[in-house]
Order: C-alpha cells, then structure tokens, then sequence
C-alpha cells in the first residue's frame, strides 16, 4: 500500500473511530507529511519501511528539533504503524525492536512577568477608551480585552477559547463549561469581578450575533474567532504597552498556574482547573 494512501486511513480512523479532536488530526497530519518528505522514491510504498530507516529518520529529527518535539513526531509514527499492524496492513511495526532513549531534561514553562501583564491590560482597556461607545472599534476593543481577561482568569486552552458557545458561558451563574482534550468536561468557576464585567459587556455589544453563532468570540465579520486571531490581539496589545517580550496564549495558562502555585493554592486544585 503506497505511504501517502495509508496516512489518509490512519487520518479517517483518528477523526471517526478515535474520535480525536481537529487540532490533533491537524498534528498528526503535519508530521506524517514531514515523514514523507524524508521518503526516497524507494520507501513510497508502507511495506517497504524499515528500522535502518526509521533511525535515519529520527537522527535528521534529532538535527532539528528538540527532545520534546521529536518525542511528538515519534509518538506519531508509533501510532501510525501499530495502526497498519492492527489492521494487517504489515506484519509488524517496524518500531518493535528500536529502543529509543531522548533527553528526558526539560525547560521549566514561560510565564509572563506580572508587570508585563499589567500594562498588557491596562493599554487594552486604555485603547478602548479611544473610541466612542457605538463604533466598531469599541466593540472589538471590548472583545479584545474579554478574551485576554479570560484567558488569564481562566487559565483555558486557546482552542479551548476558540471553541466555546453561547450556552457553555453563564454570565447569570458566572460558570464556564469548557470540553478539553480528550473530550474532558470541567466546570470552571468565573470569579473575577473585571473579567466578569467585560464579558458581560461584550455580549451585550454582540447579543443580537451571538445566539446564532458557533463561537462565542466572533471576528470582525461576525465569524467564530480562530486561534491565529487570538494571537494576533495579544500581539496587538504587547506593542501597543511596549511589552517587548514574546508572550503566546499558552503562557496565560502557564502564569495563572504557577500564580496560584505561588499563593497556597493545593496543586491538586489547579490540576483540576486546568
């Protein structure tokens, strides 16, 4: 069976069977792709890939990337051909007698410094100030600041943001309903009160949107807001308060955690929250 033929099986059975979510099927997909590209002409069909193979494969990964990403992409393919075993697309994995050790060591996670996360939010809501209350510009300043309080309140995933609709957010209970990885339901408590009082603006300013919508943070079109737009807004506000520093939506989550870590909170509850 030729490789690129076999990826688009394993891709379906990821997306129907597995039932993995959309940002996971994307990863799997990027690199699959990447082990294609590193495929001659003679290791196009499945059958023909062996070990000798896989560890010149895995030597070119440990070239480019570091420990944690090349554990990923090695998870990926370890799948990838237990999945054609199993189905008795091979015989066997080839990835049966290779033993592999990585570099276990780890950089502790980024956070972002408190002072850069003041002035963060203090020129987003300084920048919505600017405008009158009825322009566009307030309405999307509005939701700016709404998705950067949540995130911090919150701790959520990006794609977690991204995917949250109308009837998951309780502004009347101020509960948030988020499903995680692995189809994980949690609850999450919204107790701060400036948070709050944004996102209870903000769906106020798109009320007559948002019953309809898929998402609950929508573009300037009115469409549910990706995860690029997200990093965008933070980027926005990063240059508009002279925060030179490089901050991701990640680092949100990682900054409220280890705040929390900090202040008494038992890991076991921010384990629970996040």
């Amino acid at each position: 069976m030729r490789l690129n033929y076999a990826i688009e099986m394993f891709l379906q059975h990821c997306q129907l069977e597995r039932n993995l979510s959309k940002l996971t099927i994307k990863a799997y997909g990027k690199d699959l792709d990447q082990f294609i590209d590193r495929s001659s002409k003679h290791h196009s069909c499945v059958q023909d890939i062996h070990k000798e193979f896989l560890r010149e494969f895995i030597k070119y990964l440990s070239s480019k990337y570091k420990p944690r990403s090349i554990k990923r992409k090695i998870a990926t393919l370890k799948s990838f051909f237990t999945f054609l075993e199993r189905e008795d697309i091979i015989n066997t994995t080839p990835f049966r007698k290779i033993h592999l050790k990585l570099n276990r060591s780890k950089d502790l996670p980024k956070t972002i410094r408190k002072s850069s996360l003041n002035r963060i939010i203090k020129y987003a809501y300084l920048e919505k100030n600017k405008y009158l209350s009825e322009s566009r510009g307030y309405r999307e300043a509005t939701r700016d600041i709404a998705v950067i309080e949540l995130l911090f309140s919150t701790g959520i995933r990006v794609s977690e943001l991204c995917n949250i609709t109308f009837n998951e957010i309780d502004l009347t209970n101020n509960v948030l309903k988020i499903h995680g990885k692995g189809k994980k339901e949690r609850i999450i408590p919204l107790c701060e009160k400036k948070s709050l009082a944004i996102l209870k603006e903000y769906a106020h300013l798109y009320e007559e949107y948002l019953p309809y919508s898929a998402s609950f943070f929508l573009n300037r079109d009115c469409l549910p807001l990706s995860d690029q737009s997200v990093r965008r807004i933070i980027n926005k506000y990063c240059t508009i308060a002279g925060v030179t520093e490089h901050i991701t939506p990640h680092m949100f989550r990682h900054s409220i955690a280890t705040m929390l870590l900090e202040n008494g909170v038992d890991i076991r509850n921010i384990q629970t929250l996040l």
